[in-house]
């Protein structure tokens, strides 16, 4: 994800397995991002192997006390148990008029893609839906619930288009991007996102981190920030 006003540009980059669980059942991931900001760029991770969970914090893994892993999970499984992460969320009503552009290489699938200019009310609605799902899946003492996307933002936005590429046989999501303008004032920027699934519907291989340092070292750090 990159945003950029004037001279300034932000990114966010994150990869990494995630495979989904039984029915009712928390995903196994391992996931780690980087964060680009005025200049300076921050790294951290997280892994949740079904049984334990770690988290990385600028190169150093840390892992999280059985406790709060279980209360993270039990948060996950309520969130599914009310229908998940992305529930109501149909990409389809992002782009009311879609076009299709033909077929397209996703990392070795081909794909079927549609594009055109997006609904930003229904962009930033969904996108609440999720911030306000993903605020029951945050590791007690780590982080606040995702910030909601004010409802007047949509005034703001210019030539949202969104691109959604589907496998040609499956019909499976392998890639999302949505790019556009944000003007207030005088100031204007550009943001995009861009995702994209490789190894969709395949197992992942995610293992618990070798020498990973105990929690409280990682509590210590923000405590002294």
């Amino acid at each position: 994800m990159q945003a950029t006003a004037g001279a300034e540009q932000s990114t966010v980059k994150l990869r990494g397995p995630f495979e989904v669980g039984e029915k009712g059942e928390a995903p196994r991931f391992a996931l780690s991002a980087d964060m680009t900001a005025e200049g300076r760029t921050e790294s951290a991770g997280v892994v949740y192997t079904g049984e334990s969970a770690f988290a990385t914090l600028d190169g150093t893994t840390y892992e999280v006390p059985s406790l709060l892993a279980g209360q993270v999970t039990a948060g996950i499984e309520q969130a599914l148990a009310k229908g998940g992460p992305l529930v109501g969320i149909d990409l389809k009503r992002w782009v009311p008029n879609p076009t299709n552009a033909g077929t397209a290489n996703v990392a070795g699938t081909e794909t079927i893609k549609l594009t055109g200019q997006a609904d930003v009310k229904r962009v930033i609605t969904d996108i609440n839906l999720l911030a306000g799902q993903l605020g029951t899946m945050q590791v007690p003492g780590m982080s606040g619930a995702p910030k909601q996307i004010p409802a007047d933002a949509a005034d703001h936005v210019k030539d949202l288009t969104v691109s959604i590429y589907t496998g040609a046989d499956d019909q499976m999501l392998r890639r999302l991007v949505v790019d556009g303008t944000v003007a207030e004032g005088a100031q204007s920027g550009n943001a995009l996102l861009d995702l994209t699934l490789t190894k969709v519907g395949e197992d992942q291989d995610i293992e618990a981190p070798a020498g990973a340092r105990p929690f409280n070292e990682l509590l210590q750090q923000f405590q002294t920030r």
